[in-house]
């Protein structure tokens, strides 16, 4: 599942420096909510260009915005020795670049729109989300930024003091920690292990040099996306991004992240700017290939962890009041990875390791019954279409799923009547299948990590 798009939404802005839920309700209701939602208003239109870039168009009539985005699969530390946040300091510098006066992020701004940069492990997220009047001119600035990147001093410089303050930032947050040190964790290697904002060290060695061959290998057609969901014209989108598509490339394949074999201490941590005590539990699970099995895993995560209703949430909740808790299936490329956390003051690291694993061994000990597991099936279903309302969380599906090698596999590719793939995938699951995913991958040893309080220290290997 696409990590922001169920229970990890923080907005474009939140975003930019930064960067599944019960509702009650019949198979009719699931319709309504397909049919009522705006950007679900006719399908898409998806284009390979011959340079090989990828472009999906959707127009939603009700719409007044437009979110445009560019994606790109790529390692976030590098294709040779790991150099972490490499990605990041490349794609904030594509925003700052000036080029004919302006830059990206200047001229989204004078227009009422917003910026955002977005990196994870495999991918890098440009996105513009504007008013629909001025989509057009937009798009053009962000095409060709991001499929033509020329960078310079003065724009690697500004993304560099950019990227310093999120570093610091991120270290303030307990879910970015205890994520970034969960998946640091589970993986021995590969873009999987390393956090995409680096730290200061790494930051202080990046040269433009750097950035820029790293552009050069990785921002090729091949492995690129555009995507405009909202209030846009689909032949001027067409138009527009043919008109800006670079020369074919030869694409450079994702290093392989090996899974680690890590022990059943937990790894521990403390930061000292961060004064609540937190815990991370994380399964390596099915890769995107195996679609039903990844399908079941969505489904598994928005049973267990959904903020009020989710069986996980609800114990954890009890135990520590005020508790951060949150969890979801990643869905990516081999393997995915189920993970949750929960941070607080009231948070006892260790008993709060204890309270999850107790309450997830109860809660796969059978399989639903074919009464509950219809309910939380179209539960579900609703709340899938729920978050698929904007032009914003449509584009972020189709890139997303780009960026894992599953374009088709797409929630967002699907109509009125849920023909689509992913759509076909759930309606396929039945409690026994359900169950035999879950007994196979979450009933395995989690990686453990506790940030508790004290001074600074890391203990616990792997």
């Amino acid at each position: 599942m696409n990590p922001r798009r169920i229970g990890a939404r923080q907005g474009l802005l939140a975003l930019a420096a930064t960067c599944s839920l019960f509702v009650c309700a019949s198979t009719a209701r699931a319709q309504d909510a397909a049919s009522s939602a705006p950007a679900m208003a006719s399908p898409e239109t998806t284009t390979q260009l011959n340079d090989g870039l990828t472009l999906v168009t959707r127009k939603a009539t009700a719409s007044p915005t437009a979110a445009l985005e560019v994606w790109i699969k790529c390692p976030s530390s590098g294709y040779g020795a790991p150099r972490p946040g490499l990605a990041r300091l490349t794609a904030l510098a594509i925003v700052e670049q000036k080029s004919g006066g302006s830059s990206l992020r200047t001229d989204a701004r004078a227009a009422g729109a917003q910026v955002a940069v977005s990196v994870y492990h495999e991918s890098t997220e440009i996105a513009i989300l504007a008013p629909s009047y001025v989509s057009g001119s937009l798009l053009d600035k962000l095409v060709r930024e991001s499929l033509h990147p020329q960078l310079d001093q003065k724009a690697f410089d500004a993304a560099r003091q950019r990227l310093a303050a999120q570093q610091v930032a991120s270290l303030d947050m307990p879910d970015e920690v205890l994520r970034d040190s969960l998946f640091a964790r589970i993986f021995a290697s590969g873009p999987l292990h390393d956090s995409s904002y680096g730290d200061p060290r790494t930051l202080t060695g990046l040269t433009l040099a750097d950035v820029t061959s790293f552009a050069t290998r990785a921002y090729v057609p091949a492995d690129e996306i555009v995507v405009a969901v909202g209030g846009v014209d689909v032949s001027d989108v067409a138009a527009r991004t043919q008109a800006a598509a670079p020369a074919a490339a030869p694409a450079v394949a994702i290093p392989e992240s090996s899974v680690a074999s890590y022990t059943d201490a937990p790894l521990s941590l403390t930061r000292s700017s961060i004064d609540v005590g937190g815990v991370a539990l994380g399964w390596p699970g099915p890769p995107i290939a195996d679609e039903r099995a990844a399908t079941a895993m969505d489904f598994l995560s928005d049973y267990l962890t959904h903020p009020t209703e989710g069986v996980l949430s609800k114990i954890v909740n009890a135990a520590a009041s005020g508790a951060d808790f949150s969890g979801q299936f990643v869905t990516l490329r081999n393997p995915g990875v189920f993970y949750v956390t929960a941070s607080g003051d009231k948070v006892d690291p260790t008993i709060t390791v204890g309270i999850i694993r107790d309450a997830m061994r109860d809660a796969l000990r059978k399989p639903l019954s074919d009464e509950e597991f219809a309910r939380a099936r179209t539960a579900y279903v609703n709340h899938l279409l729920g978050s698929m309302q904007t032009a914003q969380s449509l584009a972020d599906n189709y890139g997303w799923y780009f960026s894992q090698g599953a374009l088709p596999y797409s929630p967002s590719s699907t109509d009125a009547a849920l023909s689509g793939q992913y759509f076909t995938a759930v309606q396929s699951l039945t409690p026994q299948y359900v169950y035999s995913i879950a007994s196979r991958y979450l009933q395995a040893k989690p990686a453990v990590v506790i940030l508790p309080r004290g001074p600074i220290h890391v203990s616990g290997g792997p």
